[in-house]
C-alpha cells in the first residue's frame, strides 16, 4: 500500500504551484494577507460586494437547537439536553485554542454571553495504541444569562498523531539547511512542509488513528455531562461499559476545516459499519456480544446485545448535522473505495423506506461551504452523497458558495487571495450566520437573509 500515498504527490504540487502568485503578490509578512489588502489600501472602505450562493436542502442552526434546549429547561429544572459541537481541524499545524475565534462568534450571534471559566481537557487514548496520544479534546462551555441556553464546544485536535513523523522533514526547515533558500521560497516550502504530509499520512499510516481520535471525542460527548467530567484526564473511553453513550438526548453538530471534512464522514461510515456488525444477528452468542474482527474491538464487550441494539435506535432517532468548511470531500475521495453500502438512500432513508432498519441515524445533513476561489475547497454536486456517502448516514445535502475573501482588479486582471480564502470561513458574518440561524425557514439571519441567494433543492419524488 506504501506506492498509494505516493502518488498524493504531483497532485499535491499541482495544487499548491497557483499559491506562489499570491505569495510573491503578498510580501513576506503573513499567509493572510492578500493582494486585495495591498490594492485597496488607501482608498477608503468599498461596498461589500462578495457574493453568496446557498443551493440545497432547508436545514437548521444552533438557534433552533438552543430553544428547544431552554424550552426542555423550563420543563426540567434538573438535567436536561444540551448542545454539543465538535470541531475538527485540517491540514498544518494547530495548537490547542485553535476554534476560540469561531466559538466567540458564535456565541455572539446566539447571544451567549458568559463562558465557563474552566476549560476541560481529555487526552484521547485508545488500548490499540498504548503509547500513542490520540490528540487533546478541549471543552468549553457558553451560557446566557439564565444558562437555559448551553453549548459545549469541544476542539479537537489530532496534531499529535502526525506530529512525531513529520519531524523527519525537520531538517529541511532547520536553519542548518534553510537558508540556504531564498526568504520568499522559504516561506513556501515550510507552508508545504506543514501542511501536505498530514493528507499523506491520513491517507497512509495514521488513517486509523485520526480515526479513532473523532471516534473518541464522539463517544466522551456521548457519555459524559460537562458536572461529570474532569477537568484534566487522560483515558479511553470505553462504548462497551453499560454506563457510556448515555447522552444520547444531547444534540449533536460538527463543525471541519478542509481535511476535517474527509476525517468527519469517514469517521461517522466507520461508525456506521461498526454498529452495524455489532448488531448482525450471528454476532451474538448466548446473548453476549462476542469479539469482532473490526479495528476498533479490543477486548470482549459488556454490554449485552439487547443494550446496543436499544442504542442503536435512538442513534435512528438522531439528527447530525456537518458544516465543512473549505469541503474537501471530492479530492479527498481520488484514490480510495466507496463505503460498504452507497446508492441505496431511497431504500433506506425515510418513514416508509423498505430497509429502515439499516439505518444508522435518521438524517446526516451535508453543509458545504465553499470559496471558488479557495484553491483547496470543492463544492458537492447532488450526485456526490448517493455515489460516495454511506447511505445509511441518511445524508443530505446543502452547498454554500460564497465569496470569503474580496476579489479585486489588479494590473494582470481580478485577483483574490487563495490563502485568505482558505483561512477565513470562521470570521465571515454570512458562515456564522448560517450555522447559527441555518436556512429556508423564517428565522434566518439577517446577513445571510440580505446577502445571500437561496434555492431549495426538492427531493426526486415530490
Amino acid at each position: 500500500m506504501m506506492p498509494s500515498r505516493f502518488v498524493w504527490i504531483p497532485r499535491v504540487i499541482a495544487m499548491i504551484s497557483p499559491l506562489i502568485f499570491a505569495i510573491l503578490s503578498s510580501g513576506c509578512t503573513s499567509f493572510a494577507k492578500g493582494v486585495a489588502e495591498a490594492v485597496m489600501g488607501g482608498q477608503g472602505k468599498k461596498e461589500d460586494a462578495r457574493k453568496c450562493y446557498v443551493r440545497g436542502r432547508p436545514f437548521e442552526g444552533l438557534e433552533t437547537k438552543l430553544k428547544r434546549q431552554q424550552q426542555a429547561a423550563q420543563v426540567s429544572k434538573g438535567d436536561h439536553p444540551v448542545l454539543k459541537v465538535l470541531v475538527v481541524h485540517g491540514i498544518g499545524s494547530h495548537q490547542p485554542g485553535y476554534s476560540t475565534r469561531l466559538a466567540e462568534n458564535l456565541a455572539q450571534v446566539l447571544s451567549l454571553n458568559r463562558v465557563q471559566e474552566t476549560v476541560k481537557e481529555i487526552t484521547i487514548t485508545h488500548p490499540k495504541f498504548p503509547d500513542q496520544e490520540l490528540g487533546l479534546l478541549r471543552l468549553t462551555r457558553y451560557l446566557n444569562t439564565d444558562e437555559g441556553r448551553e453549548i459545549i464546544f469541544a476542539e479537537l485536535t489530532w496534531n499529535p498523531i502526525v506530529a512525531k513523523e513529520k519531524q523527519t522533514i525537520n531538517f529541511d526547515n532547520s536553519g542548518e539547511y534553510s537558508f540556504r533558500r531564498a526568504p520568499i521560497n522559504n516561506i513556501m516550502k515550510v507552508f508545504v512542509n506543514d501542511t501536505i504530509p498530514d493528507v499523506m499520512m491520513f491517507n497512509g499510516t495514521s488513517r486509523q488513528q485520526i480515526h479513532f481520535s473523532v471516534g473518541q471525542s464522539l463517544c466522551w460527548l456521548m457519555s459524559e455531562s460537562w458536572a461529570s467530567l474532569q477537568t484534566k484526564t487522560a483515558q479511553f473511553c470505553d462504548a462497551s461499559v453499560s454506563t457510556s453513550i448515555d447522552r444520547l438526548d444531547d444534540e449533536f453538530v460538527f463543525i471541519t476545516h478542509s481535511l476535517g471534512s474527509r476525517i468527519t464522514v469517514d469517521a461517522l461510515q466507520w461508525i456506521a459499519s461498526l454498529v452495524s456488525d455489532i448488531t448482525k444477528p450471528e454476532a451474538a452468542v448466548a446473548g453476549n456480544l462476542q469479539p469482532l474482527q473490526h479495528a476498533a474491538v479490543t477486548h470482549l464487550p459488556t454490554k449485552t446485545r439487547s443494550t446496543v441494539i436499544a442504542q442503536k435506535r435512538l442513534l435512528q432517532q438522531k439528527e447530525f448535522t456537518v458544516f465543512m468548511l473549505s469541503n474537501q470531500l471530492p479530492l479527498l475521495q481520488l484514490g480510495q473505495p466507496k463505503p460498504q453500502v452507497t446508492g441505496r438512500i431511497a431504500e433506506i432513508c425515510g418513514p416508509e423506506a423498505a430497509h429502515e432498519t439499516e439505518r444508522i441515524f435518521r438524517n446526516t445533513h451535508l453543509i458545504a461551504l465553499s470559496d471558488p476561489n479557495d484553491l483547496f475547497s470543492y463544492a458537492l454536486p447532488p450526485s456526490f452523497i448517493n455515489e460516495y456517502v454511506d447511505s445509511r448516514l441518511c445524508p443530505t445535502l446543502t452547498n454554500a458558495i460564497l465569496n470569503v475573501s474580496d476579489v479585486t482588479d489588479i494590473f494582470v486582471g481580478q485577483f483574490a487571495n487563495p490563502l485568505a480564502a482558505h483561512t477565513e470561513y470562521d470570521n465571515d458574518p454570512r458562515v456564522i450566520g448560517l450555522i447559527a440561524k441555518g436556512i429556508g425557514h423564517s428565522e434566518v439571519d439577517p446577513e445571510v437573509a440580505e446577502r445571500c441567494t437561496w434555492l431549495e433543492s426538492v427531493p426526486t419524488g415530490q
